[in-house]
């Protein structure tokens, strides 16, 4: 979950040490062993959990109630404040606290990316295994998370506050898509295989149109964000139940089985999160990708920027159709040429829209310029926009040909002038009327600024014509005919 557990870590890490400065043999032995697991299951099938992902390079915190927290794969000469070394074992610390409740997750230590898993009294061996190499994952998918791309990004979780979780189709739906899955999996041939995969991507689909957008698109993040990293998960123990060095191989295996039979009962459990289904539908998704094309398809739902349910899609067949129907529709139309003049109107029009920009700009009269460096996110809010006269300029800069109202805390403008927003610099630009007939008030006296002088005033109204605006406090700066205006928050 993309929530701020960095800061539940460093909550438990606050909390008053306790026992002995180093960790009981036992318990040591146990987890240095599990991680060593880890490491040496992934580092001997390269690439079969997934393309690049080393869990070796990556930080784990076994978190372990009423004893402490143990760091391993530290991979660093300086082990974080807080953690002392453990006698013999490289790249480990261990710090004494009186941890109480926790979470597995991904975390932050000392500036570094780290997984971290809470050791539950319960938890078999197998079960910390394959907890460990999920959070790593998640940790992966964050150090290769690109802009725009799927892959990484997670999913909007806040979604589940108002999932129609009480709506009998879409649940009928969700137990269908189960028993779908199920059924693929317990295919005997590639044919029946390729021909059940298509029926849940059809049930999937159908039950996504009538679900709308917003939630169609936080199922297949979350089953690309937490169903990778629950596939990667039931990958590795399926690798750690084929190995005969390990004690725990049986248990590897019988978690998998236990993956697989959730698909049954996707929502019986209704005392837990509905989010919990894609840690299900997840590795069932990778698991009949793996038989229909092998390892390739993890490569190729990067590289397309795909989800886990469109690869299945795909490689499936099931888009076939589709394809078939595209390809006649290339054949009957010139699409090069379509494409050659598509390209070449979008260059006209980024040079009308530049050319559009420097005329507003280039107007006489005072250029004033509002920037939010001081505001959350270093950028305004927008409470007021003419969608009829906005136009795109690029990615970042906005051209509002009429009238906008950017806001923040304690700040509010209404600009009733031809008004340039750059969101990466987080300014809005507008020329207004001569410089003679911008009336500037601080605290309710005029406020008059010379070249190059800056203030920071209380209470500050700007008058001109196009322009209105009020901010509890601002600096303003005057550079010959520029007026900046920096609404400051806080004291």
């Amino acid at each position: 979950m993309r929530l701020p557990l960095a800061a539940v870590a460093m909550v438990l890490f606050s909390t008053p040490t306790l026992g002995a400065q180093q960790p009981p043999p036992d318990l040591f032995a146990r987890l240095a062993g599990i991680e060593a697991a880890v490491v040496r299951v992934a580092g001997e099938h390269p690439n079969a959990i997934w393309p690049g992902f080393r869990p070796d390079t990556i930080p784990v915190l076994y978190l372990v109630p009423e004893e402490g927290i143990l760091l391993l794969n530290w991979r660093s000469a300086r082990l974080p404040d807080g953690f002392s070394a453990v006698p013999g074992a490289a790249d480990a610390g261990w710090q004494p606290a009186a941890v109480r409740t926790g979470a597995s997750t991904g975390t932050s230590l000392a500036g570094r990316q780290a997984a971290q898993v809470f050791v539950f009294p319960d938890a078999s061996d197998a079960l910390l295994f394959g907890t460990a190499v999920h959070e790593a994952f998640h940790v992966f998918e964050r150090s290769v998370e690109r802009d725009g791309r799927k892959f990484g990004s997670g999913e909007n979780a806040f979604l589940i506050s108002t999932y129609p979780v009480f709506d009998p189709a879409n649940e009928a739906g969700w137990a269908l898509e189960g028993r779908l899955l199920a059924r693929a999996l317990a295919a005997r041939s590639t044919s029946e295989l390729r021909e059940r995969a298509r029926e849940f991507v059809a049930a999937r689909e159908a039950r996504q149109r009538r679900l709308g957008t917003d939630f169609s698109d936080f199922e297949q993040l979350a089953e690309l964000n937490e169903g990778l990293a629950e596939y990667t998960l039931v990958r590795s123990l399926q690798l750690a139940a084929a190995d005969p060095t390990l004690p725990w191989r049986a248990g590897a295996e019988a978690e998998v089985r236990h993956h697989w039979a959730r698909l049954d009962r996707l929502t019986a459990d209704v005392r837990q999160s509905l989010r919990l289904r894609f840690y299900a539908t997840g590795p069932a998704m990778g698991a009949l990708l793996d038989r229909l094309a092998g390892p390739a398809w993890r490569n190729d739902l990067v590289r397309h920027d795909l989800t886990v349910q469109d690869e299945l899609a795909e490689v499936s067949g099931y888009r076939e159709p589709e394809h078939a129907l595209l390809r006649r529709a290339d054949a009957a139309v010139d699409t090069a040429a379509l494409g050659r003049e598509a390209l070449a109107a979008v260059a006209r029009l980024r040079a009308i829209r530049r050319l559009q920009v420097d005329s507003a700009l280039a107007r006489p009269g005072l250029t004033v310029v509002l920037r939010a460096d001081s505001l959350p996110g270093r950028h305004f809010g927008l409470c007021g926009i003419d969608p009829q006269n906005l136009l795109q300029v690029d990615t970042t800069v906005l051209l509002h040909t009429r009238w906008v109202r950017p806001c923040g805390p304690g700040f509010s403008a209404d600009v009733d002038a031809v008004t340039v927003q750059d969101k990466a610099a987080g300014t809005f630009t507008a020329v207004v009327g001569p410089a003679d007939s911008v009336r500037v008030v601080a605290a309710g006296t005029p406020l008059t600024l010379g070249a190059g002088e800056t203030t920071v005033r209380e209470m500050v109204k700007v008058a001109a014509p196009g322009l209105s605006l009020a901010a509890d406090r601002a600096m303003i700066t005057r550079r010959g005919t520029e007026l900046e205006i920096v609404p400051i928050t806080g004291r």
